[in-house]
């Protein structure tokens, strides 16, 4: 179990370091720049923070508490660790100067940011939370990432090649990829294959 809260830990706090990056590349973006309006924000991606309790049972055992914030609002599988992605706009679109672009497709960005900023060795996927909408511009929250790494060292939900490979073969471009400058996945995913 300590390995458990261990690699969570260790996956979420990686994960929320390459968010606040990501997050800073779409802002200073031209083309993710409001169109009309100042509504009209990309939303941020940010991973909970969580701690690890340590107490001792009623018999004398250390125990290990994994602990983080309640998400309020309907959770959601945005992505996994092995390709899927989840379909459609139901979350809505916004209007950037580079067009019409889903709030979904960011999350998308995100993983295909990642694993370029990270000289293709690492790819966070397995994206979940919820999307809130309570704050002045919609914010993804995110718990539970899996990253995919080439020597494995991120757990049992780094599934590494098998993961990435994945990724690519469902991962399609789109404005958001486009505008932070990123390199076709198609490219890229030849050379993993």
């Amino acid at each position: 179990k300590e390995r458990f809260h261990t690699d969570f830990c260790r996956s979420q706090q990686k994960a929320w370091e390459l968010s606040v990056q990501f997050n800073r590349e779409v802002e200073k973006a031209p083309l993710l720049k409001p169109a009309k309006d100042e509504v009209s924000l990309p939303p941020p991606i940010n991973f909970l923070q969580c701690n690890v309790y340590e107490y001792e049972d009623r018999f004398g055992v250390k125990c290990g508490l994994l602990v983080e914030p309640h998400l309020h609002g309907k959770f959601t599988k945005f992505s996994s660790n092995n390709g899927y992605v989840l379909k459609g706009d139901k979350f809505g679109t916004i209007l950037l100067e580079a067009g019409e672009v889903k709030l979904t497709d960011f999350l998308q960005a995100f993983s295909h940011w990642v694993y370029v900023h990270s000289g293709n060795k690492l790819l966070v996927c397995d994206l979940q939370g919820i999307l809130d909408c309570e704050g002045r511009q919609p914010t993804f929250r995110l718990t539970d990432p899996a990253i995919c790494s080439k020597d494995r060292r991120y757990g049992r939900t780094d599934i590494g090649l098998k993961g990435i490979r994945g990724f690519c073969r469902t991962h399609t471009c789109t404005a958001v990829c486009k505008a932070l400058s990123l390199p076709s996945m198609g490219v890229i995913c030849r050379e993993v294959a």
